[in-house]
C-alpha cells in the first residue's frame, strides 16, 4: 500500500494550499508530515480522528471507497481535538509563504492583549507581521516583543524573543531554561521555569531580576501556550565593566569588614 499516495489524496481532496497547511490541520509539524511522505507511513488513528467520513478500510489498506459513502465529504472534526492549551498539539494557525515555507509571526507589545483571545483566530494572526529567519527552519516559531524588566540584564524590555513551539511542555520543560509562557492571568511573560507539575501541579516562574520581580507558581490549566526561547534580538548592550565594578566593590567591602572584625571582637 502506497501510504504517501493516500496522504496526497486526502491533501488534494480537502484542497489545502500546501503541505504546511495540511500539517497545521493535522496538528503536526510540516517536518513530520514530510517524514511521513518520504518514509511511506502515517498515523491512521490521527487521520481518522481529524477527517470525518474517511473509510477506515481505505485508510488502512488503500482499498475500497475513500469515504464511508460516496456522498460523504471530508470534514474537520470540531469536537475531537482536546482544548487548545493542552499538550500534544501544534498551533491552530500558522503563516505560510507563497513557496509553502512556514513564516514566523511576530507579536508586538500593542498586540499582546489581543493575542490572548486571538491566538487561534486566522484573521487576527494574519494581521500581524511575519518574517523568515536564517537557521530557524525545522519547527514552528513565533516572535514576542519583551515587555518589562523582569529578565534584565539577560533580556531587556523591547527585545525580541524568538520561541519554538513546545509541544509536550508538561513533560519537556527543563529547570532554569527560559520559556515564553502565554497564560490566562499573566498574558505573555518570558521567564526561567522550574517544572514541578508532577510533584506539586505547578510551574514556578523565575525572573533574572529577582530583586524587583519575585518567583511565583502557575497552574498548568491556566497556560495557553509555551514557547522555548531559541534566540533573542538584543538592542541594549550592557557594559560588562558595570558587573566587574560591582564584584570589585563587593570584594573591597568584604576585605574592609574582615579588617574590622578583630577590632570588633576586642
Amino acid at each position: 500500500m502506497d501510504k504517501s499516495l493516500i496522504l496526497k489524496k486526502i491533501e488534494s481532496h480537502y484542497n489545502f494550499k500546501n503541505s504546511a497547511e495540511f500539517a497545521s490541520f493535522l496538528g503536526i509539524t510540516p517536518q513530520r508530515l514530510s517524514n511521513w511522505k518520504s518514509r511511506n507511513t502515517y498515523d491512521p488513528e490521527l487521520l481518522y480522528t481529524k477527517c470525518l467520513g474517511l473509510n477506515p478500510e481505505w485508510l488502512l489498506t488503500g482499498e475500497g471507497a475513500m469515504f464511508k459513502s460516496e456522498s460523504e465529504d471530508l470534514q474537520v472534526n470540531e469536537e475531537s481535538p482536546a482544548p487548545y492549551y493542552t499538550t500534544g498539539q501544534m498551533p491552530k494557525v500558522i503563516s505560510v509563504s507563497p513557496e509553502g515555507d512556514e513564516n514566523i509571526i511576530m507579536v508586538p507589545v500593542p498586540a499582546q492583549a489581543g493575542y490572548l483571545d486571538g491566538f487561534g483566530d486566522p484573521e487576527f494572526l494574519e494581521s500581524l507581521p511575519s518574517y523568515r529567519l536564517p537557521t530557524l527552519n525545522n519547527g514552528t516559531f513565533r516572535i514576542f516583543e519583551v515587555k518589562g524588566h523582569s529578565m534584565f540584564p539577560t533580556i531587556h524590555s523591547g527585545a525580541l524573543a524568538v520561541g519554538e513551539w513546545c509541544e509536550n511542555w508538561q513533560e519537556d520543560i527543563k529547570d532554569n531554561q527560559i520559556y515564553i509562557i502565554v497564560s490566562k492571568e499573566d498574558g505573555i511573560v518570558v521567564k526561567r521555569c522550574l517544572n514541578r507539575i508532577k510533584k506539586y501541579n505547578n510551574l514556578y516562574l523565575k525572573s533574572d531580576n529577582r530583586r524587583e520581580y519575585p518567583s511565583y507558581p502557575i497552574k498548568p490549566e491556566d497556560i495557553l501556550e509555551v514557547w522555548t526561547l531559541k534566540t533573542a534580538f538584543i538592542y541594549d548592550f550592557q557594559d560588562p565593566a558595570d558587573m566587574y565594578d560591582r564584584v570589585n566593590d563587593l570584594e573591597a567591602e568584604m576585605l574592609q569588614i574582615r579588617s574590622q572584625l578583630p577590632k570588633i571582637t576586642k
